[in-house]
């Protein structure tokens, strides 16, 4: 099993989404779960975005501590991604399981959400093992460092704005059929068969 992070980038306007993920196969098609993210590809349509595999653990305690660290209270709060609520507590579907319904909110209270996690682990008994508890601890650089944590996370994104022409060209490309994704090999980036044979493949510029 791999437990991955990973970053998928809307080609249109630059958004991105930073998820965890288990797998065993890298190249599954596996595109996120998050609800603004499907919404927008639905919109968009999969073929203007990719998927870049950022890390890879062997075990889920350094994939959630990893997704905590990149994955913030700040960060969320940023209208450049589409990610609805802070990492490293076991997924979306976990916060949901607290009873907290964040559809259709939209100042999000990410303190009413924290607090609403840590009621539940309790009343789950929940335990966070001493290894897991050192590596967040780690991780808490960002919260007071929030400055820091911002040029950190400002390096995965592409920092090119689209400009009005070139969005013009991509929707005008849109077919509304979804179109085969592929894995390059080198960079492990993954979107769509045209997009990806054109930059990727032999001639990524991770194969030298």
């Amino acid at each position: 099993m791999r437990y991955t992070i990973y970053k998928i980038t809307n080609e249109v306007n630059g958004k991105i989404y930073i998820g965890k993920h288990q797998t065993k196969d890298l190249n599954d098609g596996y595109m996120g779960s998050g609800k603004h993210l499907k919404r927008a590809i639905n919109k968009h349509g999969l073929e203007n975005f990719t998927k870049e595999i950022l890390f890879q653990f062997d075990n889920e305690t350094d994939m959630n501590a990893k997704e905590a660290e990149l994955v913030t209270e700040e960060f969320v709060k940023e209208d450049t991604n589409y990610n609805l609520c802070p990492g490293g507590h076991g997924g979306f579907g976990y916060i949901n399981s607290t009873g907290l319904n964040t559809s259709g909110v939209v100042n999000r209270d990410y303190k009413e959400i924290s607090k609403k996690v840590q009621e539940t682990r309790m009343l789950r008994n929940y335990v966070v093992s001493d290894e897991t508890r050192i590596k967040l601890s780690e991780n808490n650089w960002s919260k007071n460092n929030p400055e820091l944590h911002k040029k950190h996370v400002s390096g995965l994104h592409s920092g090119k704005q689209k400009s009005e022409e070139h969005k013009k060209k991509i929707s005008e490309k849109l077919s509304g059929k979804k179109k085969e994704t592929v894995m390059c090999p080198y960079c492990k980036i993954i979107g769509s068969k045209p997009i990806m044979s054109r930059w990727h493949f032999d001639k990524c510029k991770k194969k030298h």
